[in-house]
């Protein structure tokens, strides 16, 4: 409708104009080189308007005749991009697929229509990553560190080349480069960090940490537990060093350890590798006191065997009645935790208290027992019932069952078990990779009920099937290390020491002395 309308208005427009020349005609006259040139001023007005016309389509027509040249070459360029293009997207579904031939082919089109771009460089790495040939891919890859543009894919791919390779030394030299490229990268940052902590460079590490704080790649609490677990690494570090001294040549890397070690455990209160490690070091200090609070404080929240291990050789020196008494204080913290009960049986075996050992394991070995004992369990009750009565018919049943009990806690990882704290897993070396946990259950086959006796017995507690073939356990100190048979993806790294079992002071084989007056740990 409304163009109807202007369409209508134009043409009154033109009609009144009309009209308007022809009430006032008018002659147009025009003087050149002595010739006069006389028309009316109507056509005139028209010849003028024919002549602009023909000037400005002789331009147009000049103008493209001088752009054609430049016309086409852009025409073939255009098409030449197109099919670039596609033969890159066409590659890139190759690779996706697979199909290293395609990839190759198309490979070659996109670089020969586009030239070397960062998409043709990295589709020409990708086809030949695909058929094995990884000399060509990394040349390809480091002809992207040629320009500031591709610069950071290139080290991408060589970073990723020399961590399937193995080369951890040339990966971690590429993850640094490109994380000081590009700060904010998580994966060159992770990158780093893992293989600085695989590598054992605790102090690089913390640097690498602070430095993904402020490019918040990490949240605080994160940044936080790992700090704690890169110092305690720095203080099991500095305590290996101070080992080794003689004199007072100790007296420096041990009050270095114990900073880093006091200094993980403000980070992180329930961090028990820490507190353990602090609470050992402030013995060795001669800061006992101090260690004592560390440990009974967090004893309340996590109670742990290293804690108790750290507790119970504080003093140098001491009794094992008085250990004993110290040990009764600790377990009040926390008194029905069965790392509670196991530390006071402990201390009741070495102070050769034996009904106060025998109470506190009571809710695991009992008539009223809650659940199957452990085989730590199971080994303290064979030092009791030898220390006591002298029982050994008792104490090899009590070994015997140690056999198929329940395995006990230990520091597990992926193909590595161990009683002993790691900052990272020696196996796979991921950093903060084990967990203090039970390895799962084996469910035992289905045991025949024995036929009824008539003289009235305690049950038995029911026992699977052994693992592996029996053996008679043999006579001598040697029945306290008895375990069952790991699986073979847990291996155990460190074998578990005795308990705290003076013995008799009999000349029996089956006795155990302490070692060093400090008894053994488990």
């Amino acid at each position: 409708m409304l163009r109807a309308l202007y369409t209508f208005l134009i043409i009154a427009a033109l009609s009144a104009l009309a009209i308007w020349l022809a009430d006032n005609p008018g002659d147009l006259v025009m003087h050149w080189r002595g010739y006069e040139v006389r028309t009316s001023f109507v056509i005139g007005l028209g010849l003028m308007v024919a002549i602009a016309f023909l000037v400005l389509l002789a331009y147009r027509v000049m103008i493209s005749v001088l752009r054609t040249p430049a016309g086409f070459s852009s025409f073939l360029d255009q098409r030449r991009r197109r099919r670039g293009f596609l033969a890159l997207t066409r590659g890139m579904v190759a690779v996706a697929a697979g199909d290293a031939a395609e990839a190759r082919r198309f490979a070659g089109q996109a670089r020969r229509f586009l030239d070397e771009t960062p998409l043709t460089l990295l589709l020409a790495a990708q086809a030949a990553q695909l058929e094995g040939k990884e000399d060509a891919a990394r040349g390809y890859f480091e002809a992207m560190l040629a320009t500031p543009e591709t610069e950071f894919l290139g080290l991408r791919g060589l970073f990723v080349q020399a961590r399937r390779a193995g080369d951890r030394t040339r990966a971690l030299d590429i993850a640094r480069r490109a994380f000081a490229l590009r700060p904010k990268t998580p994966w060159a940052a992770q990158a780093v960090f893992e293989i600085e902590t695989a590598e054992e460079d605790w102090q690089a590490a913390l640097s690498t940490l602070d430095r993904m704080l402020s490019a918040k790649l990490v949240t605080r609490d994160v940044a936080r537990h790992r700090r704690a677990v890169l110092l305690t690494a720095l203080a099991q570090t500095a305590e290996e060093a101070a080992r080794i001294q003689i004199g007072d040549a100790k007296k420096g890397p041990r009050e270095k350890a114990l900073s880093l070690a006091l200094d993980a455990a403000s980070l992180e209160p329930d961090f028990v590798p820490a507190v353990a490690l602090a609470a050992k070091l402030c013995g060795e200090t001669g800061r006992a006191r101090r260690g004592a609070k560390l440990v009974e404080d967090i004893w309340t929240r996590r109670p742990h065997p290293d804690l108790a291990d750290a507790y119970m050789n504080l003093i140098d020196g001491e009794s094992a009645y008085d250990r004993f008494k110290r040990v009764r204080l600790l377990a009040g913290h926390n008194r029905d935790h069965i790392e509670s009960r196991v530390a006071l049986a402990r201390a009741g075996v070495a102070a050769r208290d034996w009904l106060a050992a025998r109470g506190a394991l009571e809710p695991y070995v009992g008539l009223n027992a809650v659940e199957r004992p452990s085989q730590r369990i199971c080994e303290l009750m064979a030092a009791i019932e030898e220390g006591e009565h002298g029982d050994r018919g008792s104490a090899r049943e009590w070994l015997a069952r140690a056999l198929h009990a329940p395995e006990d806690e230990a520091w597990t990882g992926e193909g590595y078990r161990s009683h002993r704290w790691s900052p990272i897993n020696p196996v796979t070396g991921e950093f903060d990779a084990l967990t203090w946990r039970a390895p799962g259950l084996r469910l035992p086959p289905a045991v025949v009920p024995a036929a009824p006796v008539s003289a009235p017995a305690p049950v038995p507690e029911p026992e699977p099937a052994p693992v592996a073939a029996e053996k008679s356990a043999p006579a001598g100190a040697e029945e306290h290390h008895v375990r069952p048979q790991l699986e073979e993806d847990e291996a155990l790294a460190f074998p578990p020491p005795l308990p705290d079992d003076p013995g008799p002071t009999g000349a029996d084989d089956f006795d155990v002395e302490p070692e060093g007056g400090e008894g053994h740990k488990w």
